[in-house]
């Protein structure tokens, strides 16, 4: 889908953006799920937290693409904000309740089944409030509570009530106050305690502002690229493979270093290369795979954690039938992961992540899909403006 044919100030989905938005998903799923393999020991699975920022950039451009002109013309800022909730919610609600089912059968039928106790640490009923009204990043320790990844969804929101302000005060200044804001916090990340990029609680707020801030110039950037035409598909194919490349390359050689920090300034590049969606690459990532990795890729995101834990308890359980006579799941440095050789362990996460798309797709149709649906009658009405309808149906769950 191009922007060619729309109207001026016309929203549209990228569809290309997409499909790279469920690559990164899954690589993430790839990281959580430690194995002895191949596949979990590569150095570009081992950095794969840095494809959050990814979403951070991405966000930034599709909400500026869709919400920046609209905001500054008088659209309600509350409304923004709640359609954003209601986009986002329903999920992560729904698996905040799943896990604290599971925490309340593990105190009532096998409190002692495991190497903690129920309710205890990072999965204290505190830090579950926490998580459900989105202050995790903001309050308690410094570590993941119940459904982790959701700490970035969390930032995002605190994120996009930021930016919904700026859009509507600074008018044609949010682009140089967005390029302000992201180098403030890439500085701010630079300085403060050697994490860099590897941050999810003290921290991530800046790390999301930004990612998001150079997501916003991305499209301010990508307007103007607009006026001067396409390169032909040899060019943009050449450039797509580069950028590419330069992708892996540079998560592949990071980690909690300081070269992290470059990180979203090369996924702002490969934004406004697939915002074209001129090149063989993207035309590969327009396949229905990618495409339906792209959809689901929130329900990727938000329910990947929880089936990682259950398959590791299960694989547990069978481990204790067996007698130890088989090593299913290891520990190393107070973290569970798949024993077993490196075969098994590639099989494991080829198998987890078939797992985590299969469910992902159930969520998609049964709770994230109608829970936005609803949140949109109940916030723009029965007959919303067409305008502010597709700007909502455009822009992606994170």
């Amino acid at each position: 889908m191009t922007a060619v044919s729309r109207p001026h100030n016309q929203p549209h989905r990228f569809e290309a953006l997409d499909s790279l938005r469920g690559v990164c998903a899954c690589m993430i799923v790839l990281l959580h799920f430690k194995t002895n393999g191949v596949i979990s020991r590569s150095a570009l699975v081992e950095n794969a937290f840095l494809f959050v920022d990814f979403f951070f950039v991405l966000s930034g451009f599709v909400i500026a693409a869709s919400y920046r002109d609209r905001i500054a013309n008088g659209f309600s800022i509350a409304k923004f904000m709640g359609l954003r909730l209601g986009r986002i919610y329903p999920l992560h609600a729904t698996m905040l309740l799943v896990f604290l089912g599971f925490e309340i059968f593990f105190a009532l039928a096998m409190p002692h089944g495991a190497d903690r106790k129920p309710f205890a640490g990072e999965f204290g009923f505190d830090r579950w409030i926490a998580e459900a009204l989105l202050l995790q990043t903001f309050t308690g320790p410094d570590r993941l509570p119940w459904n982790g990844p959701s700490w970035s969804i969390a930032v995002e929101m605190w994120t996009y009530l930021v930016f919904a302000i700026g859009f509507r005060w600074l008018g044609r200044l949010i682009v140089p106050a967005a390029l302000v804001l992201a180098a403030g916090c890439c500085a701010f990340l630079a300085l403060r305690d050697g994490l860099y990029l590897d941050v999810f609680h003290d921290g991530a707020f800046a790390r999301c502002l930004y990612g998001f801030g150079l997501g916003v110039v991305a499209y301010r950037v990508q307007e103007a690229v607009a006026r001067y035409g396409k390169p032909s598909v040899a060019a943009a194919t050449a450039i797509e493979i580069v950028a590419i490349a330069a992708t892996v390359e540079i998560v592949r050689l990071s980690g909690p270093i300081p070269l992290s920090l470059l990180v979203p300034p090369v996924f702002f590049l490969v934004v406004l290369v697939f915002a074209q969606q001129r090149g063989m690459v993207s035309r590969l990532l327009l396949l229905r795979p990618f495409l339906l990795a792209g959809t689901l890729s929130y329900s990727i995101y938000m329910v990947h954690a929880f089936l990682e834990y259950r398959i590791v308890n299960l694989l547990s359980l069978l481990e204790r039938r067996l007698h130890s006579r088989v090593t299913l799941v290891a520990r190393d440095n107070g973290v569970n992961h798949i024993g077993g050789g490196a075969l098994f362990g590639d099989i494991m996460s080829i198998a987890m992540l078939a797992l985590t798309i299969g469910v992902a797709a159930l969520t998609y149709r049964f709770i994230e899909r109608p829970g936005q649906r609803w949140s949109r009658r109940l916030i723009l009405g029965p007959a919303p403006r067409p305008g502010t309808f597709v700007a909502e149906r455009e822009v992606p769950s994170f």
